[in-house]
């Protein structure tokens, strides 16, 4: 079934490993044209790339830090000028301190919120005029989902992305006459290689999923897919969970 990918320009930030990895490889067997931004991963990165090269689209490297407005302003440069303007943002960068809040040196949050909240308004402000401009847009952003539950030992992170879920709900409502879509996934645990629990540990998170498992970066790719996807046109301000059942939220 053709999703209406074909020719269509994509940013995925934090795309060299785990999730982002896997949203680029399936929008760009698609047919979609992949921006891969990365902050370090700089071999992952170029491997990910040649992955993407075979699918037989163009992929754009672009290295950046989202939390630096004038590192996302080059970004957009790069990609405009490598593969034209952007149809849709899939934020996927992301940075957490799993601690109490107690814990924390003075100023030590303020890189977590820069990340997790100011980045989604670096990348709004600096590609969504365009979006607007043409009539047609989508922006996904991707969080845990302590954003919506809270969790004591992901407390900065969380109340950030929370803020930025808000910010997106009231964008939705602005950009909606412009065709533009805003939604968010929020995520249970997800098995990206370095969950860092011991067997007993994760017997114990285990039983708190309904399912019976903590979540793959394969089981993320579809929804976003779909929301990218003509499909979905009529979806928008939403939060969608990706949890396994771990929490159940109306």
């Amino acid at each position: 079934m053709d999703i209406g990918f074909k020719g269509k320009n994509i940013l995925i930030t934090g795309a060299a490993k785990g999730i982002g990895r896997g949203i680029a490889l399936a929008a760009a067997a698609e047919g979609a044209n992949i921006g891969l931004h990365y902050r370090e991963s700089e071999e992952a990165a170029l491997q990910v790339a040649k992955e993407i090269s075979d699918y037989g689209v163009k992929v754009a490297l672009i290295k950046g830090d989202i939390a630096r407005l004038k590192d996302v302003k080059q970004m957009k440069e790069t990609l405009d000028h490598e593969l034209g303007s952007v149809n849709f943002i899939v934020n996927n960068a992301g940075w957490a301190q799993v601690k109490s809040f107690f814990k924390y040196e003075p100023e030590e949050w303020i890189r977590e919120v820069d990340i997790c909240f100011y980045g989604v308004l670096n990348l709004v402000h600096t590609f969504m005029p365009e979006m607007i401009g043409k009539n047609q847009g989508k922006f996904i952003n991707i969080v845990g989902d302590s954003a919506r539950t809270g969790d004591r030992n992901l407390i900065v992170s969380a109340a950030a992305r929370s803020g930025a879920i808000s910010f997106l709900k009231s964008l939705a409502i602005d950009v909606g006459r412009n065709n533009v879509q805003c939604n968010t996934v929020s995520l249970g645990l997800i098995d990206q290689g370095e969950l860092g629990f011991s067997e007993v540990e994760l017997e114990k998170v285990i039983k708190q999923y309904p399912l019976n498992r903590i979540g793959k970066a394969d089981d993320v790719k579809g929804m976003v897919l779909f929301l990218l996807s003509d499909s979905a046109d009529w979806i928008t301000g939403q939060v969608i969970s990706i949890n396994g059942g771990h929490s159940m939220l109306g």
